[in-house]
């Protein structure tokens, strides 16, 4: 009997070792299901190439507590995009986040209708391409500007991932 308990043990100890060394584990993936590049915020909205050229930041008119973003493509030209007043001509990603330095993973929930999303904005079709999966991070806030990255998708075609740095407009 101690012939056969042997290879039988053996073979239990290697299965458990195979078992803890190849499946992961949640500690493995810290950026949850996101990765951020350092690089100017780029990718695609629509499968058009999109790269950051300027945005703002403000308080939310919707939501207390909150500030919304607006983040142009560099092919759109402003004067000054504190005085701008835009509705739907330009490419751009649009969201709210909290007012507070922080990471905002993206998700939404269709029975609730809550979590946190990014709109990727095509103004051909008026197409608002909703990011659901990645992330958000606020790095920075002052009285004058807003420093961040994200990693957003929605599909292959609607992507984006890089760092930002916008300017804080006051209410008009």
């Amino acid at each position: 009997m101690k012939k056969s308990l042997s290879p039988l043990l053996l073979c239990l100890g290697a299965a458990l070792i195979l078992t803890s060394t190849s499946c992961g584990s949640d500690d493995e993936d810290p950026g949850g299901g996101y990765e951020f590049i350092d690089q100017n915020l780029q990718g695609t909205i629509d499968g058009i190439p999109f790269e950051f050229g300027e945005g703002t930041f403000e308080s939310s008119f919707f939501t207390e507590g909150a500030i919304s973003l607006d983040l142009y493509d560099s092919n759109e030209e402003f004067d000054n995009v504190c005085e701008f007043i835009g509705f739907g001509d330009q490419v751009k990603i649009f969201f709210e986040v909290t007012d507070e330095v922080g990471l905002y993973e993206l998700s939404f929930d269709l029975n609730s209708f809550s979590g946190q999303t990014v709109t990727l904005f095509n103004p051909e079709g008026s197409v608002n391409n909703i990011a659901t999966l990645g992330a958000v991070e606020i790095l920075s806030i002052t009285d004058t500007q807003l420093t961040g990255r994200m990693d957003a998708r929605m599909d292959a075609e609607n992507a984006v991932n890089g760092n930002f740095t916008v300017v804080f407009c006051a209410e008009n």
